[in-house]
């Protein structure tokens, strides 16, 4: 790793602690204001690592703000695993605004964070429903509805299983089944 890769990583955390003590960390404007005059490399990779924070944290209007700036990042079984864990009422979601991102990602990581999803969906019965909309999306994932079918003994497997898609899938991707 390079010496400039070490020291942004060190100041990422630096400033991260200090937008979560200070409270900024709930306006990423402020973030991305008090960031403006920071070298180009450190600014992509900690809004990128930002935005993945809010992703996670289910927080849809500061995710709207970073995307609107133009940051991305990867998404990850973990990261929808978290949003999926902080979805607490009927309002719009991160897994719902980026739905298309959540049906089309490809990870190789399905197994605990589906059991994890499945406990907190059984864990209160009054959220279930501002549930369901973000397991509809997630059970279009071609690779979790082929995981979930390879698996289909274990109890994550019934909430995440789409039959329909999986019939599909068997006739026009098999080595998903493999």
């Amino acid at each position: 790793m390079s010496d400039r890769l070490h020291e942004i990583i060190g100041q990422i955390g630096v400033f991260h602690n200090e937008f979560i003590a200070n409270g900024k960390i709930k306006d990423a404007d402020i973030i991305l204001d008090e960031l403006s005059t920071q070298e180009e490399d450190l600014q992509e990779h900690y809004f990128k690592l930002l935005l993945q924070y809010y992703f996670q944290q289910n927080d849809i209007e500061n995710v709207k703000k970073l995307l609107l700036a133009g940051y991305k990042f990867e998404l990850r079984m973990e990261d929808i695993q978290e949003a999926f864990c902080n979805i607490k009422s009927g309002k719009e979601n991160v897994i719902e605004f980026l739905d298309e991102s959540v049906v089309f990602f490809k990870d190789t990581n399905f197994e605990k964070p589906l059991e994890v999803m499945y406990k907190y969906y059984n864990s209160n019965e009054e959220n279930k429903v501002n549930l369901e909309h973000a397991i509809s999306i997630i059970q279009k994932n071609r690779y979790i509805c082929a995981f979930a079918y390879k698996n289909r003994t274990r109890d994550f497997a019934k909430l995440f299983l789409n039959e329909e898609l999986c019939e599909s899938l068997k006739r026009d991707l098999p080595y998903l089944f493999n």
